[in-house]
């Protein structure tokens, strides 16, 4: 590194002397062009929760860590894993030994070096019971992993060793082909113990609470900000590719507020609703990107009448899903007719897509009339001459107006009285993870190209699963498909197909929509690597053009 960082000195010395006499030359004819300022300005919808890697949920808590730490790989342009501080891996032992170097010269912000060690305290902390985490599942393929989050094993049991300070050894109790794209998601990041020691629980709730080892730095960030600002990180391990200085971001949940200013020239990409899209068809800022996404809505079945299957079949059949995507989204959604997505996997034998042969007729079509029927045996099994349901979203404009579409479409179909309940979205997320909803408008972003990325959250003991659906025909089949059968294509395949058939007969969840994104983007700004499944924005080789 130290050798690179030398080499790239003497470039710049170089290149401000040939800038210098370019100038001189050409001061006389004014056709210097000012260098484009590396600088952009962005949005999120809702606020930063938390930066702590085993407190994170949301989307844009997962995208700010993104762009601020790194882990053992990140996703390309098609979504494959390639090495970050990685630099070989050898998978052994009929897959289930991964032995991992590491880079000898990165650092954290705080100047400490990012060692084997801090992957192995990351992960065993957000296994740990007391972290409360809500993504121990993705650890699922490691040795002792789930018994350590189930509180029967200490976390020091985990099949994960640093081999001196630049060598993980990673032991699975069970094989996974998609591991290593697994190991790119945020959940994954390493953790500076000093700097968690340091801070106790007040790590991650502010950008001066919290450590970084990625390409940006943040600031301006107390926890509750609804504006924060990355700069480059000048301890960053392959800051000599990082071309943007900062991305100032603000909080704005209105598209009509993020749609002027990007007109303005006050933003550099916005998410368009449906009315933008129409009238930026034709645009040539407009991008169409996979979002990787699956709008559902869960139900609480500790509550007696969610828990009620009629009622939840009812309502799934009484949603033009079509309507939903073409009247409500406009973004180029398409309807969710299983709890997964398009182009996650195909039957070894018959190349179908996964989500063709897991559709169960019956079970998310629009059925009217069959849902009247539904609704009245549901009514009889709760001894009620009428419903009243709560369904809680997030309070931005499209959660809110599909709220409304499903609010109308129940009314109109069944009858059934519901109550919207908007929240801001941390509150949201907080009072769904506390069992204190009804029904829940949602959505699910996929980080890898596997159904199980959706199906494992519906698992009995998994901790997303906020619904708490159980099923052991459900879980039986992704235990035999995560399990006996992980190499098995052929067998591992129709065991997830019997998984997602299950939860859509049982209406574990109604899947809504498969998502889409409609962005403007500014065409000055290049090099930014869509992720094509959950169609997050990588910044780190991102510079802005003149």
């Amino acid at each position: 590194m130290s050798l690179r960082e030398h080499k790239k000195a003497l470039f710049i010395s170089a290149g401000i002397i040939l800038i210098g006499g370019i100038f001189a030359i050409n001061a006389q004819s004014k056709t210097t062009k000012k260098a484009a300022s590396q600088d952009l300005n962005l949005y999120e919808t809702a606020n930063i929760s938390s930066l702590d890697v085993a407190r994170i949920t949301d989307g844009v808590s997962s995208n700010a860590l993104s762009q601020v730490g790194e882990g053992l790989y990140r996703l390309n342009a098609d979504s494959q894993a390639e090495n970050a501080l990685a630099t070989k891996t050898t998978i052994s032992n009929h897959g289930h030994l991964y032995t991992i170097n590491l880079k000898h010269d990165a650092k954290w912000s705080n100047g400490d070096t990012v060692t084997a060690q801090d992957f192995v305290y990351s992960w065993e902390r957000t296994l740990n019971p007391q972290s409360k985490s809500e993504f121990t599942y993705q650890f699922a393929n490691i040795k002792n992993a789930s018994a350590i989050a189930a509180g029967k094993k200490a976390p020091s049991t985990l099949g994960v060793k640093a081999v001196g300070k630049y060598q993980l050894k990673i032991t699975l109790s069970q094989p996974a082909s998609y591991f290593k794209q697994m190991m790119a998601s945020t959940t994954y990041y390493p953790l500076n113990q000093n700097a968690v020691t340091k801070y106790g629980k007040k790590y991650g709730t502010s950008a001066t609470t919290t450590v970084y080892n990625g390409p940006f730095v943040m600031k301006n960030w107390n926890g509750t900000s609804d504006s924060w600002k990355l700069e480059k990180n000048p301890t960053y391990v392959d800051k000599q590719s990082v071309k943007l200085s900062s991305i100032k971001y603000q909080v704005i949940k209105s598209p009509t507020t993020s749609y002027n200013l990007y007109q303005s020239k006050k933003l550099d990409a916005i998410t368009l609703n449906g009315e933008q899209t129409t009238q930026n068809k034709n645009n040539p800022d407009l991008k169409s990107l996979s979002s990787g996404r699956i709008g559902f809505i869960q139900y609480n079945e500790k509550n007696a009448v969610a828990a009620n299957q009629n009622l939840r079949l009812a309502i799934s059949l009484a949603i033009n899903r079509q309507q939903l995507a073409d009247k409500v989204l406009k973004n180029g959604s398409t309807p969710a007719k299983t709890f997964a997505i398009n182009n996650m996997l195909k039957n070894p034998k018959t190349g179908a897509d996964f989500t063709k042969d897991a559709n169960v007729t019956g079970t998310a079509d629009y059925q009217p009339a069959q849902a009247k029927t539904l609704y009245q045996k549901a009514l009889k099994q709760l001894h009620q001459n009428k419903l009243t349901v709560t369904l809680t979203c997030a309070n931005d404009d499209t959660s809110q107006q599909l709220a409304e579409y499903i609010q109308g479409a129940l009314s109109n179909t069944l009858g059934l009285t519901v109550k919207v309940r908007a929240l801001p979205f941390p509150s949201m997320l907080s009072n769904v993870s506390q069992g204190n909803f009804q029904l829940n408008l949602t959505s699910w972003s996929m980080d890898y190209a596997d159904p199980i990325q959706s199906l494992q959250i519906l698992e009995s003991t998994n901790n997303s699963n906020m619904g708490h659906y159980d099923s052991k025909t459900y879980d039986h089949a992704l235990t035999a498909a995560e399990g006996k059968n992980a190499l098995n294509k052929t067998a591992r395949y129709q065991d997830l197909l019997t998984a997602a058939k299950a939860a859509a007969k049982d209406q574990a969840v109604t899947p809504l929509y498969q998502g889409r994104t409609s962005t403007l983007v500014n065409p000055k700004v290049k090099g930014v690597v869509y992720n094509k499944f959950n169609g997050s924005a990588d910044y780190r080789l991102a510079h802005v053009a003149n």
